[in-house]
């Protein structure tokens, strides 16, 4: 992403006041929040919709306030352009998300905590913090939100001699869930026992933001943000991701054009040659495992082939131009003839790469259109857009309404129960039936040679498989 992800909690200290709205709203425009976390709303079953409208305007949003009817106690909401939401687990203190961002398809998880002011509610907390560690295992997390619990004995403005029970047990389930504090900016105590009474000494860092070793590897620019507390006791804490992600290494893909490269044999013949121990399918596998970066390396031996190309061309002029220039230099026509070679290869291998992807084998072998190919891809994936679709109804939706009607199809279609009668209670249903000969040949043994001619009846530009290597791969094999 080129403009910075960014996530707030802010607990609010009661949201049912319109200038306490309106300050959500602010907040949500000045930072260009792509999810807003409000907490200690105060908000109940009567007023919730509208509060949350004018909060919001025109995001999605949602809350716990099942598990808190007589005060809602977390309100999240997010703007469905930037980010998709899928609710994992909802409690009376935490709230588990997993979160895509639309334009990288990068996935996170998030808690958004606030916990209860007493000890033994705050237990129940650590619990439900415990609960998805198989979830989100080796994949980035994050917790945010308000801890009403302080980690170490500095983050009271007014010093402490002990750690606390609670502070004791808060550490402890910081240690087992493995999560560090964010690298930070701003205020370092984000709370105030009062506003408004010039004598009040008393801060704490209440409000967090923690990460797990995942994100801070995945994403090492992250870091979190305190802003003034405003109109309410409890600081801002803003999650921002500068570049949501590092770049992900893209997943292994035959080229079928490197199949007719002089190293391409050398390379299988060395590769099957390895030994593994376990079964025949084990074998393969790891086999074909060991191959891979090899022949990624034989795809990339000289660089981008569409680039090479372009390059290759401009050389070629310049090239010829010296020779128009001098006719009689051997030394420049023999490397204008080297170039050429180089040219007429890497066009070659471009057209290939080309027709593999966009699969058309109508066009005849010569016709090397590329511009043809690049609009063919673009068109692919414009028509791969739904823009409109009707339901059982005959009711047209369309933009974000559309994936939300493939949703409520399938629920409709695959999440019910019809009752079933036993087979034996169907009566003549089958009336017709196969000759007991016509029946035997269709469980007789598969040889090789038809698994061999089957296969090598298929298009090599088939889409490849999940490991990467298209039919032409087993062909040249």
């Amino acid at each position: 992403m080129n403009k910075e992800f960014k996530i707030a909690t802010w607990n609010i200290r009661g949201m049912s006041s319109l200038d306490k709205q309106f300050e959500v709203k602010n907040l949500i425009n000045d930072e260009v929040l792509s999810m807003c976390i409000v907490l200690e709303t105060h908000l109940k079953n009567n007023n919730i919709s509208q509060a949350c409208a004018n909060a919001f305007n025109k995001w999605e949003w949602h809350s716990n306030i099942s598990h808190s009817p007589n005060s809602c106690r977390i309100v999240v909401g997010w703007d469905e352009n930037k980010v998709h939401v899928m609710i994992l687990n909802c409690t009376k203190q935490v709230i588990f998300y997993l979160v895509e961002v639309v334009s990288t398809g990068d996935k996170i998880y998030c808690f958004f905590v606030y916990a209860c002011n007493k000890g033994k509610d705050k237990v129940v907390v650590w619990k439900d913090l415990q609960m998805p560690k198989s979830i989100t295992y080796k994949k980035p997390w994050f917790i945010m939100g308000d801890f009403n619990v302080t980690r170490y004995l500095n983050e009271h403005s007014s010093g402490s001699s002990m750690m606390t029970e609670d502070m004791k047990e808060f550490n402890a389930c910081i240690n087992d869930i493995e999560i560090e504090d964010i690298n930070s900016s701003g205020f370092h105590f984000t709370w105030t026992k009062s506003l408004k009474n010039p004598r009040c000494r008393t801060l704490k860092k209440l409000d967090r933001i923690m990460i797990n070793d995942e994100v801070m590897n995945s994403i090492p620019q992250a870091h979190g943000v305190f802003l003034p507390y405003i109109i309410s006791d409890h600081s801002h804490a803003i999650l921002c991701i500068p570049n949501f992600m590092v770049c992900k290494p893209k997943s292994f893909r035959f080229m079928n054009f490197t199949a007719d490269k002089e190293a391409f044999q050398p390379i299988v013949e060395k590769g099957w040659s390895t030994q593994h121990v376990g079964c025949a399918m084990f074998f393969l596998i790891m086999k074909l495992k060991g191959l891979k970066k090899d022949l990624k390396d034989l795809t990339w031996v000289n660089g981008d082939i569409i680039k090479r190309v372009k390059e290759l061309k401009e050389k070629l002029k310049d090239m010829q131009a010296k020779i128009d220039v001098d006719a009689h230099d051997v030394s420049i026509r023999a490397q204008a003839t080297q170039i050429l070679n180089d040219y007429e290869t890497a066009k070659h291998d471009a057209f290939l790469i080309l027709q593999q992807k966009t699969k058309i084998k109508w066009l005849s072998e010569g016709d090397k259109n590329t511009k043809y190919f690049h609009k063919v891809l673009k068109c692919r994936k414009q028509k791969a857009k739904v823009e409109s679709i009707f339901n059982e109804n005959d009711t047209r939706f369309y933009g974000d309404e559309v994936a939300d009607q493939f949703v409520t199809h399938f629920q409709n279609f695959l999440g019910k129960t019809d009752s079933v009668k036993p087979i034996d209670e169907l009566g003549n249903i089958f009336s017709v039936t196969l000759e007991a000969n016509e029946a035997n040949a269709m469980i007789i043994e598969v040889s090789n040679a038809e698994i061999k001619n089957a296969i090598f009846d298929i298009d090599g530009d088939k889409a490849a498989g999940p490991d990467g290597y298209s039919f032409q791969f087993l062909k040249k094999v």
